[in-house]
């Protein structure tokens, strides 16, 4: 009895809980909507079903039925997403922090108060501007003098007294002046040996704001006291036989004179002379030494005299060397142990005279002749020249090319180069 007791109280049981589902799916639909949480994943699925109202059935509700709690729809949690980690910064090294330095200007220079024109000063005035001497002896002494004053309110100061050439020598006692006082400025002035007239100046400097600078003017006119002939030399070498020209001297204002020199370029002229003999008149046989009028074909026979108003004379010379050779040989852009050929190397027989060459000598070693032909009047060399190991700081080199004439002389060829920009370098 039990049992069935038991039976059929779970089948009431069982009904009623069927009936209680089918109840709750119908009254689902006239319950008022739930607040749904929306879900990070579905947010539009779970809006929809939300706003969508479900059509009610028209069962009635019974009374037993209990509500049961809404279902809620579980949320997924919204997991946040991990932010990146910012790395921490490493700590940055301030650098100290530098004043600026401005810029220092300079303190403008007080100007300088202008000299008023109208300020009292010192003021030179000389007596007189140009000196004239006239006619003067050939190499004679002549002095003059210029008187000046200085006629300012101020002292005045001789800065510097500037001659044009050394022929011309000034004395001056000092170089200061009180107002009103005076001074002198004596002038030697030694005339040439050359007749004709000359012109000379005297710059004086001083503080005289008017005129700092003043330029006295020397005139004069070289007259031979001591008449000479002939008045230029020309010498011939050829004829070993012909005596050389003499020179005569003569004085013009009667006043007698001794010889006390015979000069000249190179020693190449010279004379014999007794200088304890005064007159009024000589003639000089001239001697020549023909090895050095090689050296210097050109050049000046000076001859000194006691006269008192000419102390020297000189007659120019010339002369027509036996041979004539190229004077010199210019290496340019020259480079160590690279030979440069020179061609057209000539050596001339001026008188037309045959001549052999007996040897040629390089003094350094580095000149070589590469050909040798003869031409009208001389030789003609083709020359090979190669330059010495450059070394130091010296950047050029030399050599004397020597040619030794049969019976004769020993002419010389100098040479001379400069090395490349590029010589010497790594």
């Amino acid at each position: 009895m039990k049992r069935t007791c038991m039976i059929l109280a779970a089948l009431g049981i069982g009904g009623i809980l069927l009936l209680q589902i089918g109840c709750e799916e119908a009254q689902k639909p006239a319950q008022e909507p739930q607040k749904v949480v929306q879900a990070p994943e579905k947010p539009a699925a779970i809006a929809k079903e939300a706003t969508e109202p479900a059509k009610p059935k028209p069962e009635p509700v019974k009374p037993e039925a209990v509500n049961p709690k809404p279902e809620v729809v579980k949320a997924e949690p919204v997991r946040p997403k991990p932010e990146a980690v910012n790395p921490k910064p490493e700590p940055v090294k301030a650098e100290p922090v530098r004043p600026r330095l401005e810029a220092v200007k300079p303190k403008p220079e007080p100007e300088k108060p202008k000299a008023d024109a109208n300020a009292p000063g010192a003021e030179i005035r000389f007596d007189k501007m140009v000196h004239d001497f006239g006619d003067v002896g050939p190499g004679t002494a002549n002095v003059c003098e210029f008187g000046f004053k200085n006629v300012g309110e101020t002292l005045l100061k001789i800065i510097d007294v500037k001659p044009d050439c050394g022929c011309t020598i000034f004395t001056l006692d000092k170089r200061e002046y009180e107002p009103g006082e005076s001074g002198v400025l004596k002038i030697k002035f030694n005339a040439s040996t050359l007749a004709g007239p000359t012109t000379k100046h005297i710059t004086i400097i001083s503080n005289d704001k008017a005129a700092p600078t003043v330029t006295l003017t020397l005139k004069a006119t070289v007259v031979a006291r001591v008449d000479y002939q002939p008045k230029t030399l020309n010498l011939l070498l050829k004829d070993e036989d012909k005596p050389l020209p003499q020179v005569t001297l003569t004085s013009v204002d009667g006043r007698p004179f001794s010889v006390t020199s015979v000069k000249s370029t190179a020693n190449a002229i010279s004379a014999d002379f007794d200088a304890s003999v005064e007159a009024t008149k000589f003639v000089l046989q001239l001697k020549v030494d023909k090895t050095q009028l090689q050296r210097a074909a050109n050049g000046v026979v000076e001859i000194s005299l006691t006269h008192p108003e000419a102390k020297a004379v000189s007659i120019p010379f010339s002369a027509m060397t036996r041979f004539s050779i190229n004077p010199m040989i210019i290496l340019f852009d020259a480079e160590p142990g690279k030979p440069i050929i020179r061609n057209n190397v000539t050596i001339l027989n001026n008188y037309e005279e045959q001549f052999e060459i007996a040897s040629v000598k390089s003094k350094e070693g580095i000149t070589k002749v590469l050909r040798q032909d003869k031409i009208a009047n001389g030789y003609m060399f083709s020359l090979e020249i190669t330059p010495p190991p450059f070394g130091g700081t010296v950047r050029r080199f030399t050599d004397e090319f020597s040619i030794q004439i049969k019976d004769g002389e020993l002419l010389t060829i100098k040479c001379q180069g400069y090395y490349s920009s590029k010589s010497g370098k790594p």
